[in-house]
């Protein structure tokens, strides 16, 4: 009876034993087999091979167009002349919004436009102060600088006209009577924006953009309640990001 329990228990160990190597071979067989299906299916845009390197820098080659928008919020300052002839000076909230496109002129260097919309607060007083919103225009240079396959650099230059408008509540003095009137402004003026940024591709065509830029605008301020225009002046530091397509 013994020898008949010891006679299973090693017709078992040994099967197991079979099982196992069974197992282990079919798993060998697999990676084999799977390595080299896995080296030919690998997608070459994150396979870090000279492909991957030749297609993320096709973005940058001559004659390649894409299309983007950015965006940036902050505070700023501002100056503003008042009716007086003195001028005000404080913070204000600046908000920017641009469509852009453009194209490789040569290796590297993008010149093309950006559309924008301008939203920053006009501040004279406490109850004149007014929300103007402007419409910019401006041709711009942009220049690349590949870091990694996936990661970029670039330092922009863009010059241009911005015209729009605001309306405030004011109060008007005649002899010893005062009233409330609506004053209409109309804004003419030149932007200018440097700024430097980082790139990075999460596919071919789409790249995401963050960076800093330094923005300039010197304006006329034109009121509709008398023959008078004001200058204004805006100066922004900020935070800007923003999504690009390269076609």
């Amino acid at each position: 009876m013994a020898s008949m329990c010891r006679a299973h228990a090693w017709r078992s160990l040994m099967m197991m034993k079979t099982a196992v190597h069974s197992v282990l071979l079919a798993l060998f067989v697999v990676l084999v087999l799977a390595n080299p299906a896995a080296a030919q299916q690998q997608n070459p845009f994150t396979n870090g091979t000279v492909a991957e390197s030749k297609r993320l820098g096709s973005a940058f080659r001559t004659g390649r167009w894409n299309t983007g928008i950015d965006a940036s919020f902050a505070r700023t300052s501002a100056s503003n002349e008042l009716p007086s002839g003195q001028v005000a000076s404080d913070a204000t909230l600046f908000l920017r919004v641009d469509g852009s496109v453009g194209v490789m002129v040569v290796k590297r260097l993008e010149v093309g436009a950006n559309i924008g919309l301008l939203v920053r607060r006009l501040n004279r007083d406490e109850e004149a102060a007014a929300t103007e919103t402007a419409l910019t225009i401006q041709p711009m240079a942009r220049y690349h600088l590949p870091m990694t396959d996936r990661f970029s650099t670039h330092v922009h230059v863009s010059l241009g006209p911005y015209f729009g408008g605001s309306t405030r509540e004011i109060t008007i003095v005649e002899g010893d009577q005062q009233r409330r009137a609506e004053e209409r402004t109309r804004t003419l003026g030149l932007i200018t924006s440097t700024g430097l940024g980082v790139g990075y591709r999460v596919s071919e065509g789409l790249q995401v953009r963050f960076g800093v830029d330094l923005t300039w605008l010197w304006g006329r301020e034109r009121l509709s309640t008398s023959d008078t225009s004001l200058s204004v002046t805006t100066t922004h530091i900020g935070t800007s990001a923003g999504l690009r397509y390269f076609f």
